[in-house]
């Protein structure tokens, strides 16, 4: 009897736990882990003006409260930190521009790109110093032209070129820094030099600087909302819940100017004037079109043309569609 006891128990101990071995310890399919932490890096720039503005009103607690999950909002204060914020495993979504993002991807970092953050043609251009006697691109040859190197500015020069039945080679082409280049223009120690927002809107407005060309026709320039795989892949709520707050963030922004200028500006900070002109320039639409897919395609085959790739990088495995 003793013996046929301890075998009842035994079953019944197995059947316990293989009944609770055929449950995912995060609950039902899809569903959250009870308030599960979902990190999320953001620089403060124009680039992410509604992500702010959603961050701020509430609405990505709200979203994702809703999901079963809870926020955790990660200030970075440079791009390059995110990058190397996700390349450790610190990140669930971060926001970044499109050549570092396909950088780290055919680097081994394991995210997809979740959502268009920003694009914006105006919001990148090549300048002059205000009074340089170049009136375009054409004029730029054998001189000196300046950007930052493995840098969307990169992209732009060499579209600019082409456009105008030029190569890199009929210029003097110098990497630099934005700081840099801002010095430079203004010393006189380049000719011309493509640069981005928020930096090139404040020298245009300051009388320093004359732009020739800007993206307008043949560059978006864009910013993307990055996704870890594990959350593209075990927690697509997580991923609806985000780009949900933060297209409320973006309709707020779009409905309330003024209360989200004074919002914003408690982070990005910049003169109130000129926070409102450049993010006059952005447009935050962040779907995932055929048109997207195809730039980002265009961008992987340029930057693996001039040796910014250390591998090929599979555009639709990483784009993230519905």
């Amino acid at each position: 009897m003793r013996m046929r006891s301890a075998i009842v128990v035994l079953l019944l101990a197995a059947l316990a736990m293989g009944g609770c071995g055929g449950k995912d310890a995060t609950g039902p399919q899809g569903a959250a882990p009870a308030g599960k932490e979902i990190r999320i890096g953001m620089v403060p720039l124009p680039h992410y003006a509604h992500m702010w503005v959603a961050k701020k009103k509430g609405f990505l607690d709200e979203e994702l409260s809703k999901a079963g999950y809870k926020l955790k909002w990660q200030p970075f204060a440079l791009g390059p930190m995110v990058s190397e914020a996700f390349a450790a495993g610190h990140l669930d979504f971060g926001v970044m521009g499109d050549f570092p993002a396909f950088i780290g991807r055919a680097a081994g970092t394991d995210y997809r790109i979740a959502a268009v953050a920003s694009s914006g043609p105006k919001t990148l251009a090549m300048v002059v110093k205000k009074d340089s006697p170049v009136a375009g691109v054409t004029d730029l040859r054998g001189k000196k032209v300046a950007t930052t190197k493995a840098a969307y500015g990169q992209k732009l020069l060499q579209l600019l070129l082409e456009k105008n039945g030029m190569t890199v080679s009929d210029i003097q082409f110098i990497h630099m820094s934005m700081d840099d280049l801002a010095t430079a223009l203004v010393r006189g120690d380049v000719d011309a030099g493509v640069m981005w927002d928020p930096l090139l809107t404040r020298m245009e407005e300051a009388g320093e600087i004359r732009i020739i060309a800007d993206g307008t026709g043949i560059y978006e320039a864009y910013a993307v909302l990055m996704a870890s795989g594990e959350m593209a892949d075990k927690h697509p709520a997580a991923v609806d819940a985000v780009l949900k707050a933060f297209r409320r963030g973006s309709e707020y922004l779009g409905q309330h100017p003024e209360e989200c200028k004074k919002l914003l500006l408690e982070d990005i900070r910049m003169p109130a004037t000129l926070l409102t002109k450049v993010v006059g320039k952005f447009n935050y639409d962040d779907k995932i079109t055929d048109r997207f897919v195809a730039d980002m395609k265009d961008t992987e085959g340029f930057m693996r043309k001039n040796g910014l790739l250390k591998n090929p990088v599979d555009v639709e495995a990483f784009v993230r569609r519905k």
